[in-house]
């Protein structure tokens, strides 16, 4: 399997489209997408921007030989756990962990719900809707 269709696998697998993935990275879109259909070969730089940014190694992105360490890999996950990984996903680790330790900071916290968290997060929110606003 060559590195575009790592990409594309590791992107699915991460929920991450090419768009994304090139906004994360400062990357033009039509150069993600040539990259992506295998037409513009990677430099070092990128390619080990795009390892990072999807978890994996160097070498296993660009070298044929090298399995995938997570491919065998399953954990169970609660819900809760579940709609904090899709945030994740959606803002980047970094927005989303900044968020998260403000919202964690927050008194409200600990009577609030997984759905008003992705709500409230999903905002930009820095505080959690107070019991008053639950319906």
């Amino acid at each position: 399997m060559g590195y575009a269709e790592k990409l594309k696998r590791l992107c699915a697998l991460r929920g991450l489209d090419q768009s994304a993935l090139a906004e994360r990275l400062n990357v033009p879109k039509s150069s993600m997408s040539r990259i992506f259909g295998g037409s513009r070969e990677l430099k070092l730089g990128l390619a080990r921007e795009l390892a990072r940014e999807l978890g994996v190694t160097l070498d296993y992105l660009v070298d044929d030989s090298v399995d995938d360490p997570s491919s065998d890999q399953f954990v169970a996950v609660r819900e809760d756990e579940l709609t904090v990984l899709k945030l994740v996903r959606r803002l980047g680790v970094e927005v989303a962990l900044d968020r998260l330790l403000q919202v964690a900071d927050s008194p409200a916290t600990h009577s609030t719900d997984a759905g008003e968290l992705e709500l409230s997060l999903s905002r930009g929110e820095r505080t959690l809707p107070d019991e008053s606003s639950r319906s």
